[in-house]
């Protein structure tokens, strides 16, 4: 049955990709993409290889590094809230590119470089924090929300004292795929894929983590040990979408939540089935952004957050009632 579910939403995967390679702000049929891809010579070969292919690689690769991100941290802490922007990685990178922009150095490259630098950065203080007062999860948790508030006023100091680091990082700050480029994208793509594939492998080990500590101390598990491997392993994941996505928020606190339901109490295809959705949701927020005011773009965070709010609302009220 849980095949089933993995296969159909892969063949709905397949199908969000086609749309977004069809539609923008120039619609072109199946027919013409299928010609644009053969021809040497055309308008639409040019959309197609230039626009509409990279920003559908990155829409993909950004959601579902972003969900599995998310996957990992709820899992690793216990905690079905736990996402990359709740534990301080989003504040990280958000103040590494304020800085960069604060210097002058705010090229497209530099910028998703200083992201995800910032991002690194930022998980390896919270674990050295946690490792150094032997935090439990909640913890661990703690301090990423304290990072988060003391990140985001340092980068609101920034703004205030260089107004023009605003302007420059803006469209990272509300996160989209417009100026998405192969220079930024591919380089992260590929440690996305492989992160990926790791956290594939180590899904019952991630199982046994979300039993709680004892149970996995009891197990002959490293519990510290493994934790710090997947807390990389998800900042690794989220600094790599934030370097050419942006803060793109929901979509690794959403996704996951989502998945859980899906799958019920059978985690063996979490991870994997956590990237597919999280691709689709990103790549289908991506094509109402750039077609509800056609030929005018919204940024896809706009979107994300319009429509992850109430979902989060929803959340924290369930959670609260429980």
């Amino acid at each position: 049955m849980k095949k089933h579910i993995i296969l159909l939403s892969l063949l709905l995967l397949i199908l969000t990709i086609l749309l977004s390679l069809m539609i923008g702000s120039v619609v072109i049929s199946p027919f013409k993409l299928f010609e644009s891809i053969l021809s040497s010579d055309s308008f639409e070969r040019y959309i197609f290889f230039y626009s509409r292919l990279p920003r559908t690689i990155a829409c993909v690769f950004a959601g579902g590094a972003l969900a599995v991100a998310g996957a990992i941290l709820q899992s690793v802490l216990a905690n079905n809230l736990a996402a990359p922007g709740i534990i301080g990685v989003n504040s990280g990178a958000g103040l590494a590119v304020t800085l960069s922009c604060a210097i002058g150095v705010s090229s497209g490259l530099m910028m998703s470089l200083s992201a995800f630098i910032g991002a690194i950065i930022t998980s390896l203080f919270i674990m050295v924090i946690s490792a150094r007062l032997r935090a439990s999860r909640t913890t661990v948790l703690l301090c990423g929300v304290s990072m988060n508030y003391i990140l985001g006023a340092l980068s609101d100091t920034l703004v205030n004292l260089v107004p023009s680091a605003s302007m420059n990082g803006s469209d990272f700050f509300v996160g989209g795929f417009s100026s998405v480029s192969a220079i930024r994208l591919y380089p992260a793509t590929i440690i996305i894929f492989i992160a990926i594939a790791l956290a594939c492998t180590l899904t019952n080990e991630l199982e046994i983590l979300s039993l709680g500590d004892d149970e996995a101390i009891s197990l002959g598990v490293n519990v510290k040990r493994l934790r710090a491997l997947f807390i990389i392993l998800s900042s690794l994941l989220a600094g790599s979408a934030v370097s050419f996505a942006g803060l793109l928020g929901f979509v690794g606190l959403l996704v996951p939540n989502a998945t859980r339901r899906i799958l019920k109490r059978d985690r063996r295809y979490y991870i994997l089935l956590s990237a597919i959705l999280g691709g689709i949701i990103v790549t289908l927020c991506d094509i109402i952004a750039r077609s509800l005011f056609r030929p005018y773009e919204l940024a896809v965070g706009i979107i994300m957050s319009l429509l992850g709010g109430p979902v989060f609302l929803y959340l924290v009220l369930k959670r609260r009632r429980a």
